[in-house]
């Protein structure tokens, strides 16, 4: 009997022996889950509570229960509650935007923000109180610090794994995995807070016999409250980044739309799913910022993304750390007063103010009459209208392009009554912002006037509300432009005595966006069966007339009806581009207005000299032709959007000309934005 087995398995070096010594970790795991799962459901149950009552509440019985325009009412009062009132104008417009894509994207869009606010609202609660213990106790910190280095380090998708075995798929583990992954960077930094609050502060109220909770809660808060600001911001931005992969455990909101859209190969679904993840990730951002400026939206999750180890970097960070910024010197720190308001500019505000009366009362007054401007091409129903007239807010009048007034003349109002009252306001409710808004208005009005009615509506008219609108514009901007050219204002800090190129590269992509869009397709029409014009529908009204008085045959008449059909009929789609003598041509007035805006936005850089006066009204100028391409894109589309036909569509050169218009009113924003009101400084008395 041999002492040694011959045995003739593989060796120790072949890699078929790791089969024949495996470590059995998975059936270790897996036995443990099913005993968790067997003998500790109540308290599974009682990690789950909280998240299910938060999301059941805030998402299903609030959000979701309550009407879109209230949503975004409450939206727009927490960001301007928290923020100011630029951001929450911001907010309430990109909401209205994430429900004008329809109510599918809507109802995702107020789950995504139920979704977040669980997730951060249990960030809050946990990460705030862990992290002020371990600012306060080094052993907690000691403790803590291992497990956050390894929950920092473990990839996202790992996260998924415990909460999928113990609480299954759905909503609340895909809510539970996304607060443990934003959670860490909210406890670290405000254990840094915490720790960098100076120790002699700390003492000192400690010697005035101060108890720790009041030291606590009236010291060392209130100067840790920058850092944990910015860990809140952090979470958030985590919290936002984990949308797509918490969509795969079912989360819902427009990370679900946007994997559906994926799996499907569906480009449509997800344009309109990324237009809304988007806008509401850069909403939500701003209104968790504590500065009033800031880095991109992108720019900012990337920088969170990257500092998830070390968040303590972001404090290094001016886009994260607002304390950062806001270090003046002696001479900056030395506060004047607010020039005053003369007679001649009260004269010249009050011109501009009359100028949005005008406007504001040409919306009591008809917009078109004889026909439909616009919806006379996407309404089969609207063709002829022959004796009828309709308002300004009508769907068949003003539609979009009034309200787009309405909302230009009400600033300009607040406007002025804000500056003759000398009152702290917000930037928007400057002068130059007023006269952008001025020329804007006058730009959509003229595009509303200068459209090529459809062939449907062969009588159609202006009203005399858009002529009133028309007038209302040009008082304001020219008594806008008249005061701007002589108040005293100037900028904060010394404009750069060279030409800037950002200027003129942004201006040259909006012009040569806007002549892409007026060669592609602004209408498509797709509806195919019978469209029949006035002529052709008096003809038909002209042969039942001959059967009926028996100068014709019934069945000639027939078949007479049918010929007169079989013209009509119309192709299965129909393009329509920016200048197609078919459709609404207002792709060369889009063009035009994009060129005035460009030659604004080359006289902003300094190429036209570095006056600082003749820079900053050519970036007013610049601004208020790309607010007006903006504001026609928007009135046409909406208006579309509001009343038209199935299978007829704005097509994308109206999209091209609203970014041709975006980027034409940014172009020049940067000049004109560090204009302020000048101040004047008493001379010292020896």
């Amino acid at each position: 009997m041999s002492l040694v087995r011959n045995d003739d398995g593989p060796g120790i070096l072949d890699d078929a022996v790791l089969d024949e010594f495996n470590i059995p970790f998975g059936s270790w795991i897996e036995e443990a889950v099913n005993w968790i799962t067997l003998n500790m459901g109540g308290v599974l149950d009682v990690i789950a509570w909280p998240f299910e009552f938060l999301l059941e509440n805030l998402v299903d019985r609030f959000l979701i229960a309550i009407p879109w325009l209230v949503v975004v009412a409450i939206m727009f009062v927490i960001a301007w509650l928290i923020r100011n009132l630029t951001v929450a104008l911001g907010s309430a417009a990109g909401l209205i935007l994430c429900g004008l894509l329809g109510n599918e994207f809507w109802v995702q869009t107020a789950r995504t923000i139920g979704f977040i606010l669980v997730a951060v609202i249990v960030c809050i609660i946990i990460g705030i109180p862990l992290g002020v213990l371990s600012g306060r106790v080094d052993s907690v910190w000691q403790v803590m610090r291992p497990t956050l280095d390894a929950m920092q380090v473990i990839h996202s998708f790992v996260y998924l794994l415990p909460f999928v075995y113990f609480w299954g798929v759905g909503r609340v583990s895909a809510t539970m995995a996304t607060m443990v992954f934003a959670l860490p960077p909210l406890i670290r930094l405000t254990n840094l807070g915490i720790r960098q609050v100076p120790e002699d502060v700390v003492e000192a109220s400690r010697a005035y016999g101060a108890r720790e909770l009041r030291v606590l809660r009236d010291v060392q808060l209130p100067l840790a409250r920058p850092a944990i600001m910015t860990g809140i911001n952090q979470t958030l931005l985590l919290a936002f980044s984990m949308l797509g992969i918490a969509a795969i455990l079912g989360a819902g909101g427009m990370g679900a739309l946007l994997f559906r859209a994926l799996g499907q190969q569906d480009v449509n679904l997800a344009a309109s799913a990324g237009l809304g993840f988007f806008l509401l990730a850069v909403i939500l951002d701003r209104i968790s910022q504590t500065q009033a400026g800031g880095a991109g939206l992108f720019s900012r999750m990337s920088t969170a993304w990257r500092a998830r180890r070390e968040p303590e970097l972001l404090l290094e960070n001016p886009d994260f750390n607002p304390a950062l910024s806001s270090t003046q010197s002696e001479e900056e720190i030395t506060e004047g007063q607010v020039a005053p308001v003369d007679s001649r500019e009260r004269l010249l505000a009050g011109l501009l103010g009359i100028g949005a009366l005008i406007s504001l009362a040409s919306l009591a007054f008809a917009w078109a009459s004889n026909g439909s401007l616009f919806t006379g091409y996407s309404r089969q129903a609207d063709a002829g209208l022959n004796g009828s007239s309709f308002g300004a807010f009508d769907a068949e009048g003003g539609s979009w392009f009034a309200y787009i007034v309405l909302l230009g003349a009400v600033m300009q109002i607040a406007t002025v009554l804000l500056v003759l009252s000398r009152r702290r306001r917000a930037r928007i409710f400057n002068p130059d912002i007023a006269v952008v808004l001025s020329i804007a208005m006058v730009i959509t009005v003229l595009g509303y006037l200068v459209a090529n009615p459809s062939a449907t509506s062969p009588d159609y008219s202006a009203g005399l509300g858009v002529f009133l609108a028309l007038v209302g514009g040009v008082v304001s901007t020219v008594a806008g432009m008249v005061w701007i050219r002589s108040a005293p204002y100037s900028p904060r800090r010394p404009l750069r005595q060279r030409i800037g190129a950002s200027q003129i590269v942004v201006a040259s992509f909006a012009i040569g966006i806007a002549a892409v869009s007026m060669v592609s397709m602004w209408q498509l029409d797709e509806r195919g069966g019978v469209v029949l014009t006035p002529a052709l529908q008096a003809e038909i009204e002209e042969v039942k007339r001959k059967a009926e008085a028996g100068e014709m045959d019934v069945g000639v008449a027939a078949t007479e009806i049918q010929v007169i059909r079989a013209k009509a009929q119309a192709v299965e789609r129909i393009v329509i581009t920016g200048q197609d003598p078919d459709g609404v041509q207002l792709g060369p007035w889009v063009f035009g207005a994009v060129m005035v805006a460009g030659v604004g936005a080359v006289g902003a850089s300094g190429a036209a000299g570095f006056s600082n006066r003749r820079r900053w009204m050519s970036g007013v100028v610049a601004m208020g032709f790309g607010a007006g391409v903006v504001g026609l894109s928007l009135g046409f589309i909406g208006t579309l959007a509001r009343a038209t036909d199935n299978n007829y569509y704005s097509g994308v050169g109206a999209m091209l000309a609203l970014v041709a218009g975006t980027l034409a009113f940014v172009s020049a924003r940067s000049v004109v934005t560090v204009f302020e009101r000048s101040k004047v400084y008493e001379e010292a008395v020896l």
